[in-house]
């Protein structure tokens, strides 16, 4: 049989357990889903809380270990992508620099073009003037064949220095020296001088 002692025991566990115990976990329990209903996070002040006590801490940390490991490979992978990030960024600084200098070859490109095609065309004045100058020349050469060398002698001196020049040169070495002989002294000195440094 139960002594009187081990009653009065039973009767304050019992006690103890029904009106502290059991009312104090309701009363927490209650005020827990009224703070995270409000707003607040209870079980994480609740962690930070437990994690103060020593023996309690250790806990913590064993089962934190695969959450900060996760942690630790996001913040790897948030590195590598900025890292990414910048490395596109200079590609593309570098490209924009690339197609800079592109377009200005273009530009050199264009312009030399240009330059090339305004060479062509004043070489083919040139040609087209030098072969009117030819035809000129022949012209004259066969207007003065019909012509008496001192009949020549006597226009010659009367035309332009450059006219004449242009006569001279466009006849024959025999026409000349025949044309310079029926000159006077002095327009032939002048003539066979402008012809020699022409020559030259």
């Amino acid at each position: 049989m139960e002594t009187e002692t081990e009653k009065q025991e039973f009767g304050k566990f019992q006690w103890f357990f029904f009106v502290i115990f059991i009312p104090m976990i309701f009363t927490l329990t209650l005020v827990g889903v009224i703070l995270s209903v409000a707003g607040f996070d209870v079980l994480g002040k609740a962690k930070s809380t437990l994690k103060e006590i020593p023996v309690v801490e250790k806990l913590f940390k064993e089962e934190e270990t695969p959450a900060t490991s996760q942690v630790m490979k996001e913040e790897a992978q948030k590195k590598e992508i900025k890292k990414l990030e910048e490395t596109v960024e200079e590609q593309s600084v570098m490209i924009t620099a690339l197609e800079k200098d592109l377009t200005n070859k273009e530009k050199e490109v264009q312009t030399l073009t240009q330059e090339i095609s305004s060479l062509e065309k004043q070489l083919e004045e040139i040609k087209n003037t030098e072969a009117e100058t030819n035809n000129q020349k022949k012209d004259i050469s066969s207007l003065y064949d019909n012509m008496s060398s001192k009949k020549a002698a006597e226009i010659i001196p009367n035309l332009s220095q450059e006219d004449a020049l242009l006569i001279l040169t466009s006849l024959d070495d025999k026409q000349v020296a025949d044309i310079l002989a029926k000159m006077t002294v002095e327009d032939a000195v002048k003539y066979t001088g402008l012809l020699s440094s022409k020559e030259e």
